[in-house]
């Protein structure tokens, strides 16, 4: 018994100096961290590309139909020339492979009723008009209403979103984004086809 007991009493020591030992707290600390700082770290990083994408996608759409907005008339050329800077307007290089934009030109028919009158596309991804399609009834965004004899250019950007951290990024950041702009034409009505 008596055995029994020093050995108890050895190991209660063994024990105390165990727990008063603060060697190595700082290290168990940090593995302990580390991990959380990282997946906050990559979370941030990863919601401001995805906020930064929308504002970029908002902001070539509104670019868009403000450059064709102030032309006279438009040619398939011209189109072609402000699609083919649109890598540079979005700021992102993988735009020609992961966006699509479509221009259209909406004006009021005879009867009240807007009207799609033309549409141009470009881009990698191709997507479907939400505003209507040619020589079809339009559906303005935000519920916009025409005048009798009025007519807006539209651009529509669709971007998909691929998450760079796919594993921490929930879901629901890979999608596919969508801007419209619409701007009314300043120097012509801007209604006959440009060809494209």
């Amino acid at each position: 018994m008596k055995k029994l007991l020093v050995k108890f009493r050895t190991a209660k020591s063994q024990l105390d100096r165990l727990l008063q030992n603060r060697d190595g707290v700082a290290g168990i600390e940090m593995a302990i961290v580390t991990p959380m700082l990282l997946l906050l770290l990559c979370g941030g990083g990863e919601a401001a590309v995805f906020l930064r994408s929308h504002f970029q996608a908002s902001q070539m759409a509104s670019t868009v139909a403000d450059a064709i907005s102030r032309y006279e008339t438009i040619t398939a050329s011209d189109i072609s020339s402000i699609f083919s800077v649109s890598s540079e307007v979005m700021g992102s290089s993988d735009f020609e492979d992961k966006g699509y934009v479509i221009l259209s030109s909406v004006t009021r028919s005879s009867g009240g009723i807007p009207v799609v009158a033309w549409q141009c596309k470009g881009g990698g991804v191709a997507s479907a008009s939400r505003i209507g399609l040619v020589t079809k009834t339009a559906t303005l965004p935000q519920n916009l209403v025409l005048d009798a004899t009025d007519n807006v250019i539209v651009a529509e950007v669709f971007y998909q979103y691929d998450p760079i951290f796919k594993g921490i990024a929930p879901a629901s950041m890979e999608q596919q984004l969508y801007k419209t702009a619409v701007f009314r034409p300043r120097l012509g009505n801007l209604t006959t086809a440009p060809g494209c």
